[in-house]
C-alpha cells in the first residue's frame, strides 16, 4: 500500500514539474512579445512619420453600428493603421470609445489611433 502511495506521489510530482517547466518555457518565449504588444497599445507610432513624410489623406465612411473590429479592418485595409487587433485594444483603452460617431471623415496616415478617434468623435478636425 505504501509503495503504491509512493509511486502515485512521484508520478504526481513529475506531472506537476513537467507542467511548471512547460509554463516557464511559454513565459520565457512569449512574455517579451506580449510586453511589446502591450507597449504598442499606448505608444504606437503613425504609419507615416509626420516629421519625415507628408502621408496620405484618406476618406472613410463609418455607419451607425460599426464595431471596433470592423473599423480596425477598414483602417488597416486603407493603410491608416498597421494592426487591426492592436487598434481594437487601443479603442477600448481610449477616452473616445463611446463617442465615435457615424459619418465621413478624412484621416491621414500621419495620425495616431488616438488622433483618429478624436476626429471620429468630433473633437478635432481632420484634413479637408
Amino acid at each position: 500500500m505504501k509503495r503504491d502511495n509512493l509511486l502515485f506521489g512521484m508520478l504526481r510530482f513529475l506531472i506537476l514539474a513537467g507542467m511548471v517547466a512547460v509554463a516557464l518555457l511559454f513565459i520565457n518565449k512569449y512574455a517579451p512579445k506580449f510586453n511589446e504588444y502591450g507597449l504598442r497599445v499606448f505608444k504606437e507610432q503613425p504609419v507615416t512619420n509626420p516629421e519625415t513624410g507628408e502621408g496620405k489623406s484618406i476618406t472613410i465612411t463609418i455607419g451607425e453600428e460599426v464595431s471596433p473590429r470592423s473599423l480596425g479592418e477598414l483602417l488597416e485595409a486603407k493603410g491608416l493603421i498597421r494592426d487591426k487587433w492592436l487598434f481594437v485594444l487601443q479603442y477600448y483603452c481610449s477616452e473616445y470609445r463611446k463617442e465615435i460617431k457615424a459619418g465621413t471623415y478624412v484621416l491621414r496616415s500621419t495620425m495616431t489611433a488616438e488622433d483618429m478617434f478624436a476626429v471620429m468623435a468630433g473633437h478635432e478636425e481632420g484634413d479637408e
